[in-house]
């Protein structure tokens, strides 16, 4: 079973794969990278929110034009898929993502951002960097 599939896989439209800011994507990557090092530190204690790791992982994803099914995006933010599934719901009532249907298998979904959830992850990363900007410079 994917958890993980290219888009090159499937026949998708252009709305399935916006554009990210090239910027905001390597600053998520990196994101990601300070996350799982958190996690070494002190295996078991998650270092960032449930959602906003979903959110940073299917922004990552949009980028490099994957898509995550649910099982995925679970796996990704360290959570069972049921606690999973509580999450994407929530973030699907605030119109962060979508669940798409798989053609090919009607026990798996995909998860995707939508352009509200893709800005609201790049307006998450913008005030990162002007944090880290703004501690740097006092």
């Amino acid at each position: 079973m994917y958890l993980v599939q290219n888009h090159a896989q499937d026949t998708i439209g252009p709305e399935d794969a916006p554009n990210c800011a090239p910027n905001y994507y390597k600053i998520a990557k990196n994101y990601r990278r300070h996350l799982e090092s958190c996690e070494r530190l002190v295996p078991g204690l998650q270092p960032a929110g449930t959602g906003w790791v979903m959110l940073v992982e299917l922004y990552i994803a949009l980028h490099e034009k994957q898509r995550i099914s649910v099982s995925g995006v679970s796996i990704m933010a360290g959570v069972p898929s049921t606690t999973g599934l509580r999450y994407l719901d929530a973030l699907a009532l605030k119109g962060a993502v979508v669940r798409l249907p798989d053609n090919n298998d009607r026990r798996r979904s995909w998860v995707r951002l939508t352009d509200a959830g893709k800005n609201t992850v790049e307006q998450m990363l913008a005030g990162l960097v002007t944090a880290i900007n703004t501690a740097t410079d006092a």
